[in-house]
């Protein structure tokens, strides 16, 4: 179980690394591009620790189905993803990803009829409360509630984070009826594979310059590998819920970076919120 919790904490550090990292390397670059180089970039890596550890025994009926679920789901997800970071501040992105558990309660209430705890309403509140503060820049109460759909950024991260409730149990079948390396990179092979013919087509000037930034897309994909190998292997040991409550704290990473590298805002407001969202989500997962 410590193992789990330090894994689940090391998914947490990067994942908010990934997103400040992203973000900096985006300014001059689309959106699909980046996505496409976050998945190519991860392969390499993660194929050397298949190859190391041995192709584990693959139950291929249900692997096969999580898998093919959440590539159908990440491939919208991941690129939306990367768009929000571009239109809009970490502040106003990351934050936002803690929607999640948020969206899987109107799922479970349709689907078998569950209403959310005590604590599970506390942090419907929490969440609703911190991305309200997030918005709030003057003594006009009713301007974060519309800056909250305008905001193109936050709109796009919304709609990963609702995508996200969809992949984020499916893609603990997959790990396990694998492992959480070898899903890793067939998960990352699908869709770095399922992006190339978009970049060929619109972007194929970058291609042929590729090897000049080789270094800053290396530095890309292995984060991203690191949160697949820390993410994953937490699976093995823990809830879903318990790995993506300690995934959406490193949005407080994100957000403390963004206001060193991007000089964004007012950085105890924008921490005291997203903590706010974190334990929302949290309490939400954990009731």
């Amino acid at each position: 179980m410590t193992i789990g919790f330090l894994l689940a904490v090391l998914t947490g550090v990067c994942f908010g690394l990934q997103g400040v990292y992203a973000k900096w390397i985006s300014r001059d670059m689309p959106a699909i591009f980046l996505a496409w180089i976050t998945f190519a970039f991860t392969v390499p890596f993660l194929g050397i620790l298949v190859v190391s550890s041995g192709i584990p025994e693959v139950h291929w009926p249900p692997f096969f189905l999580a898998t093919f679920t959440s590539f159908c789901v990440n491939v919208v997800a991941w690129y939306l993803f990367f768009r929000a970071l571009q239109l809009s501040p970490i502040y106003l992105t990351m934050p936002f990803t803690a929607f999640t558990p948020l969206f899987l309660i109107p799922v479970s209430f349709f689907l078998l009829g569950e209403m959310p705890s005590f604590l599970g309403g506390i942090g419907v509140g929490c969440i609703i409360l911190g991305a309200y503060g997030l918005h709030l820049r003057s003594g006009n109460l009713v301007a974060p509630i519309r800056a909250l759909f305008r905001e193109r950024g936050t709109r796009l991260m919304m709609i990963v984070a609702l995508i996200w409730s969809v992949s984020a149990t499916v893609e603990k079948v997959a790990v396990l009826n694998s492992s959480p390396v070898f899903y890793g990179l067939v998960i990352h092979l699908l869709l770095a594979v399922a992006y190339l013919p978009l970049i060929v087509w619109r972007h194929r000037d970058r291609l042929q310059t590729l090897w000049q930034d080789w270094k800053t897309f290396t530095g890309m994909g292995l984060i991203s590998a690191a949160v697949v190998v820390f993410q994953f292997t937490a699976l093995q040991y823990l809830l879903v819920s318990y790995v993506i409550a300690f995934k959406r704290a490193g949005i407080l990473i994100s957000v403390m970076l963004g206001y060193v590298v991007f000089r964004e805002g007012d950085l105890l407001r924008n921490l005291i919120f997203t903590a706010l969202m974190v334990a929302g989500a949290t309490l939400i997962m954990l009731s």
